[in-house]
């Protein structure tokens, strides 16, 4: 069956195709304008199928998640052929390594975070943002409306037949039904503009909170900070300021007195002579004295750590002569001890010596040489006694360096005596010139140090100041921003027909489906759509306090059936996908020929509109080529 494309809407579903290893895979194609049911035993891939489908269109799970672990391991990749408004696009994925989290769309590869805008962009839909909550005064911040979100309202699996998609937040659910009629963006624009009005009232609270503290402490701050430094009370930062100006002369004005008595003092110390570079109340006699003290006992000092190494010298060397006498005194002895040893062994031709062979008893047995005992012994003990006479000059070199070793350190003794003196002596001469002047001076430094504590009390002040300017303009900023958003003329946002009109024709078109079961399995009772807060009402009720569970299935098989007719009923504000997606509709017990008769309303929807539907069953399926095209599913899967 051919379709013009060129005015197609929305999605339209061509070919699935599951990828192996190998590069084999299972392709199933679909037609729009018909009702496309995929029809197999039990495990037989027929829902499968629709997660492909699904997880192609952006699901962030990964595979084993999404597709379950059997399809993971059995493919490597999946694809989806399809058309967005006419155009054709192929969608792949991949769970190879680096692939997981990425959508090829024509060979080019978008993340699924990014994924949401690009087919909301390619489709003309609303890409808003909406309060997280139903009351848009009271939410914590904004949250994208998703493709993700419509898409659970287009594709039905089996945990969304008895509400409008399996565990959703109300506030999405009504953005997605706004976003279905046609009017998601001017109810985001009012909802961002309230939450956006009523976070500026947070802020104007906590800055009036904050103001009153901070004025509240800033005046407590500052009294304490000038009652403590014996400050005048400043209430703002140009006294603050001003007060900051007379400490500082006041601190000068000390700094100068304190410098004329030192020049005073000067004066008189010097006999009126100012250019002398001398302190105050410095002797210069004394200091001579005193120079001439130290410097002769910094001499006795160098003399006696002279003479003290010189002495160490002196015992070193000593102890080292009486070393080589005890040296020679042991080899006279060695001579008488090893005379009997004989040699066994020539020095010069390294043969062996016979000491028995024939040889006078006074000659070498070796050599035949005459052998002397006293030769061997004459010369070790002249080196003895020339050792001997040295060793005593040694003793008398200590013995004299000791003596001077006394002598200086007396010295030493002395000059420390007499340097001391002279320092008492030079600091009582010192605080007699001094005295008259030391109790000004000392009043002249205790002024400054509290001028000078004074001082740094005023950065503290200023930074309390600063602060308490800080916290009124942040109020003043917020008032503002709140004053503005109050004083905002919003300007008209709908476009077409009115938000009750709309609600009115989505209920209409459920009405009409729902009149061909009244009785049963369907309540005596209409639905309708308040627009305010987009509550489904059954009659007086709401739906799920109206409805049992086979009356929940027809319902959101009702609402299904009337997103077909979106384009037709609205306008091309609405969010039309001119697609279903229909996992397994027998639900919640519900008579197999009720289901057999939506599935053949649902045909012919999609024949009139030129939209698509995508089912499963295991039953038989309805009988229309016109309208019907079945799928049958080639092969079961062992159940996990």
């Amino acid at each position: 069956m051919s379709h013009d494309t060129s005015a197609e809407r929305g999605l339209r579903i061509s070919k699935v195709r599951l990828i192996r290893d190998g590069g084999e895979f299972d392709e199933y194609e679909f037609v729009s304008g018909m009702l496309n049911i995929l029809h197999g035993v039990r495990n037989s891939s027929k829902s499968t199928t629709l997660r492909v489908i699904d997880y192609c269109l952006g699901d962030r799970d990964n595979a084993a998640k999404a597709l379950g672990a059997a399809v993971a391991d059995a493919y490597v990749a999946v694809s989806t052929e399809l058309r967005i408004n006419g155009q054709p696009f192929e969608l792949s994925r991949s769970w190879s390594y680096g692939r997981m989290g990425k959508i090829s769309v024509n060979g080019e590869d978008l993340s699924t975070a990014d994924f949401s805008d690009w087919i909301l962009g390619t489709l003309g839909w609303p890409n808003v943002q909406i309060p997280l909550g139903l009351n848009p005064a009271t939410a914590p911040g904004l949250t994208p409306l998703s493709f993700r979100n419509t898409l659970r309202h287009i594709h039905r699996n089996e945990d969304s037949w008895i509400s409008f998609a399996d565990k959703e937040h109300e506030y999405i659910r009504r953005a997605v039904t706004s976003q279905l009629l046609g009017f998601a963006r001017p109810r985001a624009t009012e909802a961002k503009s309230e939450f956006t009005l009523a976070q500026a009232k947070r802020r104007l609270a906590e800055a009036e909170a904050v103001d009153r503290e901070v004025q509240q402490s800033t005046a407590q701050a500052v009294a304490a900070i000038c009652e403590s430094m014996a400050l005048p009370l400043v209430r703002s930062t140009e006294q603050v300021a001003a007060a900051r100006v007379e400490v500082e002369s006041a601190l000068d004005a000390v700094r100068r007195r304190r410098q004329e008595l030192t020049e005073q003092v000067r004066n008189i110390t010097h006999s009126g002579s100012v250019e002398s570079d001398d302190p105050a109340g410095y002797d210069p006699a004394l200091s001579d004295r005193y120079s001439a003290v130290s410097r002769a006992l910094m001499q006795a000092t160098e003399q006696l750590a002279a003479l003290e190494h010189l002495h160490g010298e002196h015992v070193r060397s000593a102890g080292t002569v009486s070393g080589e006498i005890g040296r020679m005194e042991r080899l006279i002895t060695s001579v008488r001890v090893f005379e009997a040893l004989p040699v066994r062994l020539c020095p010069a031709c390294e043969q062996d010596i016979d000491p028995a062979r024939i040889h006078a008893d006074t000659a070498c047995y070796v050599c035949y040489q005459d052998v002397d005992d006293d030769k061997r012994q004459r010369r070790a003990q002249v080196e003895i006694r020339s050792l001997k006479s040295e060793l005593d000059d040694l003793h008398d070199v200590v013995s004299h360096t000791v003596a001077d070793i006394t002598a200086v350190r007396a010295v030493k003794e002395d000059l420390q005596v007499e340097q001391t003196a002279l320092a008492h002596q030079l600091n009582a001469e010192r605080a007699a010139q001094l005295a008259p002047f030391v109790s000004a001076l000392e009043e002249l430094a205790g002024q400054a140090a509290r001028l000078e504590h004074k001082l740094t009390a005023f950065p503290a002040i200023e930074a309390i100041y600063q602060r308490r300017d800080q916290a009124r303009a942040t109020l003043q900023s917020a008032q503002q921003a709140v004053d503005e958003l109050d004083n905002e003329t919003a300007a008209p946002l709908a476009v077409g027909a009115k938000r009750t009109d709309r609600c009115s024709a989505f209920a209409e078109r459920m009405n009409r489906f729902l009149a061909e079961f009244q009785g049963d399995p369907w309540v005596d009772r209409l639905v309708s759509i308040t627009d305010s807060d987009l509550t489904f009402y059954v009659g007086t009720r709401p739906w799920d306090q109206a409805l049992g569970a086979e009356a929940k299935v027809l319902f959101f098989l009702a609402y299904s059936y009337a997103t077909l007719f979106l384009q037709r009923d609205l306008d091309r504000e609405c969010a039309f996908s001119g697609l279903l997606l229909l996992d397994n509709p027998y639900q919640q017990g519900i008579d197999e020929s009720v289901v057999r008769r939506v599935l053949h309303m649902l045909a012919q929807a999609a024949s009139e509109t030129g939209t698509q539907v995508i089912s499963t069953q295991a039953l038989p399926p309805p009988s229309d080529p016109k309208t019907i095209r079945v799928i049958s599913m080639p092969q079961a899967y062992a159940a996990p």
